[in-house]
């Protein structure tokens, strides 16, 4: 077998992760299929390029070597089709927007197709915020929306910088609406971390932004280790699982959307979790000059969207009551 660059993605890809497991729920495919298909590659390169544990997957000292090599293959190639990308941007007056899932990207996508320069935005969607930085390095990406939490501060690559967007949003608690905490607490709108010790929660599988460290350091702040049984990056289920009474999760203000009107939402008390929102970009995107109308878009969706939420939210709890 010969060595593909789809090859070298699955290598580094691999490396990032720190586990097959991981890395296949990343690529949207079974565990076994992605084993079978790291020993073709392993076999191709003539050794093992990870040592296995039950704790995950550790680069060999020929793996460190073919991790690097195929980074700097990747970012040589990558920045070969941004180059392309970009001049077939200029000509179409496309911008490309990335971002993860429940950041408010059709409203700043309508704002951006509403902008006189504009006639296409094509959208990515992406849970890694690694992923994002590397897509603005390699000029896949103009701009990207991205997730910053406390303690794990973003370290931009070259040829990026970012403007903050939102300087403080909260995490919410979504229950479903008849769920004895949510009915004691309509009220006062918010709920003590520390009165959910017994639930269930789901939520996103572990990623690179440090939300989930500070989740579980929330917690234990509060006196008990959380149950987090369940994980999935589709928000249909998440939701569903919240409705039926199974369990909470943890959402942003801006997730209104996937909100139904059998789910509600409360503040944690003291406000424990919390992250800063970014706007970044490629310097070198002939789309870098926008910056500035680009993040009153972003201000501006995200503004349209917490009080879609908050409105929501006021109308249930008078329902409710």
């Amino acid at each position: 077998m010969n060595v593909e660059l789809r090859h070298l993605r699955v290598v580094v890809l691999v490396a990032e992760a720190g586990s097959v497991g991981r890395a296949a729920r990343w690529l949207k495919v079974s565990q076994p299929s992605l084993t079978a298909q790291l020993k073709r590659i392993e076999a191709a390169f003539g050794g093992e390029l990870f040592e296995r544990s039950r704790t995950g997957v550790t680069p060999t000292a020929l793996g460190r070597y073919a991790v690097d090599r195929a980074r700097a293959i990747l970012v040589d190639v990558d920045h070969l089709s941004a180059t392309v990308s970009a001049m077939t941007a200029v000509e179409s007056s496309a911008v490309r927007l990335g971002g993860f899932p429940t950041a408010p990207m059709s409203g700043i996508a309508s704002r951006l197709r509403d902008h006189g320069e504009i006639e296409q935005v094509s959208i990515e969607v992406e849970w890694s915020t690694s992923v994002l930085l590397q897509q603005l390095e390699s000029g896949r990406l103009d701009f990207a929306l991205l997730r910053e939490f406390p303690g794990f501060e973003l370290r931009l690559p070259s040829g990026v910088e970012s403007t903050t967007v939102v300087e403080s949003e909260s995490a919410y608690v979504v229950m479903s609406a008849d769920h004895p905490l949510a009915v004691a607490s309509r009220h006062r709108g918010e709920i003590d971390l520390a009165a959910l010790r017994d639930e269930e929660w789901i939520g996103e599988p572990p990623d690179d932004s440090g939300f989930h460290v500070l989740f579980r350091a929330a917690c234990e702040e509060a006196g008990f280790h959380p149950k987090v049984e369940h994980h999935s990056v589709d928000t249909s289920v998440l939701m569903g699982f919240v409705t039926s009474g199974q369990g909470v999760a943890l959402v942003s203000p801006t997730s209104y959307r996937m909100l139904s009107t059998d789910v509600t939402t409360r503040t944690l008390t003291g406000d424990p979790i919390h992250r800063r929102l970014l706007l970044a970009w490629s310097t070198e995107s002939p789309r870098a000059q926008m910056a500035p109308d680009v993040h009153e878009m972003a201000a501006a969706a995200y503004e349209q969207a917490f009080t879609e939420h908050a409105r929501r939210d006021q109308h249930q709890r008078m329902h409710v009551a």
